[in-house]
């Protein structure tokens, strides 16, 4: 009789622990489809909402963002630039210095040296030195 009652007990214990387990294992499963609905929301509400146009206007923004970027890098750069003005083939060509030392070609104008003075041309020949594209553009409109 002892027998009967530790079998009935035992098949009751393993029968509680599979039902539990069941349990446990559809609660994981509903918790599954939840998240796969709210990452689902949120996909629908993107598409919903996010349009080819505020991608296009996002990209717009942040292409203006990095130009105006580069033109505040570029113009800080510009202000401490070394620059030589000299006279080639009867035009004035602007030259830059770079970190070598090296005079690097940077513009040939139009401006023609047949109407300067001679003092200006033969400053021209030697080279005038400034700094700064605002110098540089002030010596060259000084020339016109």
């Amino acid at each position: 009789m002892w027998k009967k009652i530790f079998l009935s007990v035992g098949i009751i214990i393993i029968l509680v622990i599979g039902i539990e387990l069941f349990n446990y294992y559809q609660d994981k499963k509903i918790e599954e489809q939840s998240s796969q609905n709210v990452v689902q929301s949120e996909t629908e509400l993107s598409n919903k909402y996010v349009t080819d146009d505020c991608i296009d206007e996002w990209e717009d923004y942040a292409t203006t963002i990095e130009q105006e970027i580069q033109e505040t890098n570029q113009s800080l750069n510009d202000e401490n630039r070394h620059y030589i003005i000299k006279e080639k083939d009867n035009l004035i060509s602007i030259y830059y210095i770079n970190e070598n030392q090296e005079e690097i070609l940077y513009r040939v104008t139009d401006i023609s040296t047949e109407y300067l003075s001679e003092e200006d041309i033969e400053s021209l020949r030697q080279g005038i030195d400034v700094y700064g594209m605002q110098n540089l553009n002030q010596l060259i409109e000084d020339f016109e």
